[in-house]
C-alpha cells in the first residue's frame, strides 16, 4: 500500500525495505518527513524502533493539536498505534536496560558470530576506557572476544561484569592458548578485570539493572495487536560514551533479531535521526560505526527497513549512502554539503543533476527533491504532508508528564528483577526453599500399604506389592505478585501469592494443609498477550463470540483478532463454529474445554511459610522460569511481578506391582495426602 508523504505524492511503503534518507540543513523539515514515514507505517501496521538523541522524535507520543491535522487519520493513527518512550537509566519514561554480555543463540553462522561478538567485545572496551587503536586497547579487546567466544561455546550465560571480570582473573585454557601472543602478564589481565567492576557501580550500574531488559521482541510489540512504535530517548544518559555503547548493543540485539526473523516483505522500521555522530566518515570508528554498517547493509534481506537523516551530509562515512534506495535532498546552503550530495547522486546515477543541486538552496521548509530509481524515472518534487503528531523537542519532565502510568505498568512485568541475593555458602549448608516436611518415611510406608489394591472390594488379601519408595522435591514457582488500582485520595497497591508448577506451567492454589488444586494452564503460559486476550473473551462470553464483539472489547483490530484466533484454533484451544446469520459472514469461534481460572481471586494461594532446611530427596530439574510467566500472569490474571523464586514441594513416590499391572502412587510429604 501507498503511503501519502504529500498532497500529491504517494510513496509505496513496500519501498522502505531498501532504507530511506533524509537529508537537509537545520529547519529543512528532514526529521519531519521522517516522522511522516514513521505515522504512514504504522497505520499500515508495521512497528518501529526509534534512537531519539535530541528528543525532536518522542514527541509522536503527542497528538497533533493543529487546526491543520488531518483529524480521521489521527484518530486513526492512535487506534492503531502503541507509541512508547523508553528511557536508559531513568523512569522519567519506561525504563529500559541492556545486557550486553547476552551472546546469540547456537546455530548461528560463523561469520556472523564473528562479527556480533567482536562487536560486543569492542564496544565493551571502549566503554571502560580503552583506545583500539593502540596496543593495550587491542589486547583487552582480543582477550574479550576470546573469552566471550569460550563462553558461547561452552554454552556459559553470563549475566553481570562481575562474572565477565572473574572470568579474566581466572582465564580458562583454551584462552590463554588462543590468546598467547598477547595476554602479556597477569596485571594487565587485574587492570582490565577491575575496569569491567567499575561498570558495576553508580550511573553505569543503571544501565545494565535498572528497567526492562532491552528485547526486540518487546520493542516491536510483536503479535500485541498494534504498531509498536519505541523510541529510545537517549537524553537520560549522561555521557557521549554510554549513548554511543546503547547504541551500538541496540543494534547488535536488532542484528542478532533479524538473523533469527527473516521475512520477505517488510516487517520492522529502525530508525536514527542525526546518525552522523554513530556512523561518521573518516577513520573515526565510534562503537556503534561497524554495526550500523552491517545493519545497513544487510537488513533489507530480513525485511526491516532503514530511515536516518543528517544535517550535514559529509558527515557521513560515504559507503554507508550506497544502501539508500531513497534520496530525499531538503535545502541545503553549505558549498561542502551540496559538493558531497552531487558527487554521490552522479555516482548513483551516472547523469547530469545539476539543475537539481541548483534548487536547493532555495527550498522552503517541507520541500524536498525525492531520487528513488526503483520507482521515478526522474527526481520528483515533495511538499511534506502535515504531522498527525506534535513536533516539538521534549526534555526529560516533558517525557515523564505524557508518558501514562499505566504505560509504566504495562511493561512492568517485562522489568528486570532484584531478587535478594542469598548467601551461597549457607545454601549449601542448609539445602533449598521447601514446604516442611512432616510426613516421615515410616509414616509414609503406612499409608502406602493402606492404599494398595485388594482383591475384594471388602475383604481380602492384597494382590499388589510396594517395590519401592522415594522422597521426592517437586519444583514450584512461588510469585509474589501485585496489583495497583487508582484511588480517590491515592492509588493502592495490593499484593498476592501465586503458585505455578515449575516442571509443566499448571497453575496450582495452595492451602495453609498443603493441599493442591491444579488448574490447566501450561499451555497458556506459551501464548502471546494478544492470544491470551483473546481467548479470554471467548471463554467469558460463553457463547459464540465474533470477531467484530471481541474488536470491539479489547480495542483491536479484526486482523489480530482473527490471526490470534487462528493461532489458537492451530494449538487446539479455540475451534471455529461457523458463521452468525445476522451479522453476515461475521467469525463464530468457541473455547475447548479446560479447568482455567478466570477471575485473580480463584489463583491466589494463602501464605505458606516455606523453610530452607537440608533434606536428603531426589530434587526434580525446575524447566518453567519467572520470564516464562510474566507475560501470562499480565495478560490473563491482571498482575506483575515483584518477586519470585523456586519452592520445593516434598512428597513419597511409591512403586508398587501386581501380576499384570505396575502403577505410580504420590502421597503429600506435607500432609499424607494422595497427590492425584
Amino acid at each position: 500500500m501507498d503511503a501519502m508523504l504529500g498532497d500529491k505524492f504517494s510513496y509505496p511503503i513496500k519501498a522502505l525495505e531498501k532504507h530511506f534518507l533524509c537529508l537537509g540543513a537545520t529547519g529543512s523539515g528532514k526529521t519531519v518527513l521522517s516522522k511522516i514515514l514513521i505515522e504512514e507505517a504504522a497505520l499500515q501496521g508495521i512497528p518501529s524502533i526509534i534512537v531519539d538523541p535530541q528528543g525532536d522524535l518522542a514527541s509522536l507520543g503527542m497528538p497533533g493539536a493543529d487546526e491543520k491535522v488531518d483529524k480521521k487519520r489521527l484518530e486513526e493513527f492512535r487506534k492503531i498505534a502503541r507509541v512508547t518512550i523508553f528511557t536508559p537509566t531513568s523512569s522519567k519514561g519506561v525504563s529500559i536496560c541492556i545486557n550486553p554480555l547476552k551472546l546469540p543463540q547456537k546455530g548461528i553462522e560463523h561469520e556472523e558470530l564473528v562479527s556480533i561478538l567482536n562487536q560486543i567485545a569492542g564496544s565493551i572496551a571502549q566503554l571502560i576506557g580503552y583506545d583500539l587503536g593502540n596496543d593495550k586497547g587491542k589486547n583487552a579487546e582480543s582477550v574479550l572476544y576470546l573469552l566471550l567466544f569460550d563462553a558461547w561455546k561452552r554454552n556459559i550465560q553470563l549475566k553481570t561484569f562481575d562474572e565477565l571480570a572473574d572470568m579474566v582473573l581466572n582465564l580458562p585454557e583454551s584462552v590463554i592458548k588462543g590468546g598467547a601472543a598477547f595476554i602479556k602478564n597477569q596485571q594487565e589481565m587485574e587492570t582490565l578485570a577491575k575496569k569491567i567492576k567499575f561498570l558495576t557501580i553508580g550511573e553505569k550500574e543503571l544501565m545494565f539493572q535498572m528497567g526492562v531488559p532491552l528485547d526486540i521482541d518487546v520493542l516491536l510489540g510483536k503479535n500485541k495487536g498494534k504498531a509498536q512504535i519505541s523510541i529510545i530517548y537517549l537524553n537520560t544518559l549522561e555521557s557521549a560514551e554510554d549513548k554511543q555503547f546503547f547504541v551500538a548493543m541496540l543494534a547488535t540485539e536488532l542484528y542478532k533479531w533479524m538473523l533469527l526473523h527473516p521475512s520477505k516483505s517488510l516487517q520492522a522500521l529502525f530508525m536514527i535521526d542525526e546518525v552522523s555522530a554513530f556512523i561518521p566518515a573518516g577513520s573515526e570508528k565510534p562503537m556503534a560505526k561497524e554495526i550500523l554498517k552491517l545493519i545497513y547493509k544487510q537488513a533489507r534481506k530480513y525485511g526491516v527497513g532503514c530511515i536516518t537523516g543528517t544535517q550535514n551530509p559529509g558527515d557521513i562515512d560515504y559507503k554507508a549512502f550506497a544502501q539508500f534506495g531513497t534520496w530525499a535532498l531538503g535545502r541545503m546552503v553549505t558549498r561542502q554539503d551540496i559538493a558531497k550530495v552531487a558527487t554521490a547522486l552522479k555516482s548513483v546515477t551516472g547523469k547530469d543533476i545539476s539543475s537539481v543541486i541548483g534548487d536547493l538552496p532555495s527550498l522552503k521548509p517541507g520541500e524536498f527533491r525525492v531520487f528513488c530509481p526503483d520507482l521515478f524515472s526522474k527526481i520528483e518534487p515533495l511538499k511534506a504532508r502535515w504531522l498527525l503528531t506534535e513536533h516539538r523537542t521534549l526534555t526529560e519532565d516533558d517525557v515523564r508528564h505524557i508518558t501514562p502510568e499505566k504505560t509504566r505498568e504495562y511493561f512492568a512485568p517485562f522489568a528486570a528483577v532484584k531478587h535478594k541475593k542469598k548467601d551461597e555458602s549457607a545454601k549449601k549448608e542448609t539445602g533449598a526453599l521447601h514446604l516442611p516436611l512432616k510426613i516421615s518415611k515410616q509414616e509414609a510406608f503406612r499409608i502406602v500399604e493402606s492404599r494398595k489394591k485388594k482383591m475384594f472390594v471388602l475383604f481380602g488379601r492384597s494382590r499388589e506389592n510396594v517395590e519401592s519408595v522415594r522422597l521426592v522435591a517437586a519444583p514450584f514457582l512461588r510469585v509474589h505478585a501485585f496489583r495497583t488500582k487508582k484511588g480517590l485520595f491515592r492509588d493502592k497497591t495490593e499484593r498476592f501469592t501465586i503458585w505455578l508448577d515449575a516442571v509443566n506451567g499448571n497453575l496450582a492454589v495452595m492451602d495453609l494443609k498443603g493441599r493442591i488444586e491444579f488448574f490447566d494452564t501450561s499451555r497458556l503460559l506459551h501464548l502471546n498477550e494478544t492470544e491470551l486476550n483473546v481467548l479470554k473473551e471467548i471463554i467469558e462470553m460463553k457463547e459464540n463470540a465474533t470477531h467484530a464483539e471481541i474488536s470491539s472489547k479489547l480495542g483491536i483490530t479484526e486482523t489480530a483478532v482473527n490471526d490470534a484466533a487462528n493461532s489458537l484454533m492451530k494449538k487446539h484451544l479455540a475451534s471455529f463454529s461457523g458463521r452468525k446469520k445476522e451479522k453476515g459472514r461475521a467469525y463464530l469461534w468457541e473455547s475447548v474445554p479446560m479447568k482455567v481460572p478466570l477471575k485473580l481471586k480463584k489463583a491466589v494461594s494463602e501464605q505458606i511459610e516455606a523453610v530452607n532446611v537440608k533434606e536428603d530427596w531426589e530434587e526434580i530439574k525446575p524447566l518453567i522460569s519467572e520470564k516464562d510467566a510474566a507475560g501470562f500472569l499480565r495478560a490473563w490474571l491482571g498482575v506483575g511481578i515483584e518477586e519470585s523464586e523456586i519452592v520445593y514441594y516434598p512428597y513419597y513416590e511409591a512403586k508398587l506391582f501386581g501380576k499384570k499391572k505396575r502403577r505410580l502412587l504420590k502421597i503429600s510429604a506435607v500432609n499424607g495426602k494422595e497427590i492425584s
